[in-house]
């Protein structure tokens, strides 16, 4: 239901950011799921060598996942293991949140750290020592002068999970078993919904197992380098000189110091680091929840809010956990006295912000442990709620206030008559009527039939109305997909048509930074097009930054 333009979107950031070929690649992939390099050939008819550029494009930005699957053997032929490859669409649209990512490394860790994480961000993936050049290229230094600072940077990063090592290239991937179709109940249009959402959940499975069985276990992805390991109490990772020599041990400490010297060129020169886009979206959502409860309460709670996710943000094991792990008063009184926001705040006004938060109505922190000593943040119903007022306002926006009071009910209500509906949402019975069908007809609600007799006669039947809320999200997410990649297709289209003058903009910036002359200049007409690009291209790109807001809301938060 939200694949096809999900699909276009991902494909048409591709061809934004690497080309036509590279995009041609990727929408093979994306639309066709996994397949092994023959099939890819044959789709695209592509020569080996375009091919060939092409995956390594999207591998090295990690938007394709290569793995290896055992085939058994059929009649004569002996079993082999094939090599596939799958396109993340997931990691193709968090390209969209580059500048998220980028202000919310700045604002924690300062803008070493995000630099650093723009270059991983530009290429992709790096090895420590690349990120050294890079840094040392930028900076027109050394890198003996620049490589000390980046370091202790890089290992911030990594402490803080931003960063993480590349998965496994090509993980073996067991056959997935396949299981009998089951029967689906007849009806006019049941048995073509039914089969798109089997075909969805049949590709996230696959997409989910796949990706599950690539990544490393946490405590290989974010194993610091051997050079930036803090060995002994000195810090610098050199043996103590002073330290008495066993006889016979000498030859074995020297073996173990040799070794350690290779690791730590290995892990320079060879490893691969990636941005973690995992714990950048946990951060996006915790984000998200604190805007929901500054919304709904005040500030102080937010602000309470804020502190406690930060200190549970360790024990979370996936960036869609339903809720946090139980705080006591007393680290919760710490965490918060911890921040700017919180220095200022009485134990009274903490209290208060959490019992605002855990009262029934609202529910977003709930009280656990011997006497309720200990709070527990329900993230999800956080973000249900904001889900929830995006809804209401779509509904308000296409179908006018009396729609929106009748969706709200049956939220709140569930399953109601028609005459119920119009008494309780002060709507007219005609009125309500034609509501309903309108909301019917755009799937946000459903109608049940119960029948009194066997004949199912209309007039002796009751039609009890309802919302479907998980249909509703997967609706409201397509069409947001679909807005959103409407939007990048009218900023490509707009870049395309004024691409001579920018490109003579380039080339005007270009010498005035190099400090040479140009003979080039902009006509006033040319001057007038570039600020109209310029503004259009503002006015769009807000636009997309702000849907994809909501497309975080209802997918990866």
């Amino acid at each position: 239901m939200a694949m096809r333009h999900k699909c276009n979107l991902s494909c048409d950031l591709i061809h934004t950011h690497f080309g036509e070929l590279v995009e041609k690649v990727c929408r093979c992939l994306v639309y066709k799921g996994p397949l092994v390099l023959a099939e890819i050939a044959r789709y695209t008819e592509m020569n080996a060598s375009q091919l060939r550029n092409c995956l390594l494009v999207l591998v090295q930005h990690n938007c394709v996942q290569g793995f290896k699957i055992f085939q058994e053997a059929v009649g004569p032929n002996p079993p082999k293991v094939l090599t596939s490859y799958l396109g993340l669409t997931d990691n193709i649209l968090h390209r969209m949140r580059f500048p998220k990512f980028l202000s919310i490394v700045r604002d924690e860790l300062g803008e070493e750290a995000e630099a650093l994480l723009e270059g991983l961000l530009e290429h992709g993936r790096l090895t420590l020592e690349q990120v050294v050049q890079r840094a040392a290229a930028r900076a027109g230094k050394a890198e003996t002068e620049v490589e000390l600072p980046l370091k202790q940077t890089f290992a911030a990063l990594v402490r803080s999970h931003y960063i993480e090592r590349c998965p496994a290239s090509e993980p073996t991937v067991a056959p997935k078993v396949v299981e009998p179709p089951k029967k689906v109940p007849r009806g006019p249009s049941s048995k073509g919904r039914a089969a798109k959402v089997a075909a969805i959940k049949n590709l996230e499975s696959d997409y989910d197992r796949i990706v599950s069985v690539a990544a490393a276990l946490d405590t290989e992805r974010f194993r610091m380098p051997s050079s930036l390991e803090e060995v002994g109490e000195t810090g610098d990772g050199d043996v103590s000189m002073t330290d008495p020599v066993v006889p016979g041990q000498k030859r074995k400490r020297d073996a173990l110091a040799m070794d350690a010297k290779t690791m730590a060129i290995v892990d320079e020169k060879e490893v691969l680091w990636r941005a973690n886009y995992e714990e950048l979206i946990r951060k996006l959502r915790h984000q998200a929840c604190v805007a929901q409860v500054k919304t709904r309460i005040d500030a102080a709670a937010g602000s309470v809010l804020a502190a406690m996710l930060e200190m549970t943000r360790s024990s979370e094991t996936t960036s869609k956990q339903q809720v946090s792990a139980p705080l006591s008063m007393t680290v919760i009184m710490q965490a918060v006295t911890m921040t700017p926001e919180g220095r200022t705040m009485t134990m009274e006004r903490i209290r208060g912000a959490l019992h605002q938060m855990a009262q029934e109505t609202i529910g977003f922190i709930t009280r656990t442990g011997e006497g309720g000593s200990s709070y527990i943040i329900n993230m999800h119903k956080i973000i249900e709620l904001g889900r929830r007022n995006e809804v209401e306002a779509i509904v308000l926006q296409r179908f006018g206030r009396e729609s929106c009071r009748i969706f709200r009910l049956l939220m709140m209500k569930g399953q109601m008559e028609q005459k119920q509906i119009a008494g309780m949402a002060m709507v007219q019975l005609k009125d309500a009527r034609e509501l309903l069908y309108r909301l019917l007809k755009e799937q946000y609600v459903v109608v049940q039939e119960v029948a009194k007799t066997a004949e199912h006669s209309a007039q002796k039947s009751i039609y009890l109305w309802n919302i479907n809320w998980d249909t509703v999200k997967l609706l409201v997410l397509d069409d947001m997909y679909h807005a959103a990649a409407n939007l990048q297709q009218r900023l490509s289209h707009e870049l395309e048509q004024e691409q001579e003058v920018l490109e003579l903009l380039k080339q005007i910036q270009a010498a005035k930074a190099a400090g040479a002359e140009t003979h080039v200049t902009l006509t006033q007409r040319q001057h007038e097009q570039v600020k109209r690009i310029r503004r259009v291209a503002s006015i769009l790109e807000a636009s997309l930054l702000k849907l994809d807001n909501a497309i975080l809301l209802f997918y990866d938060f």
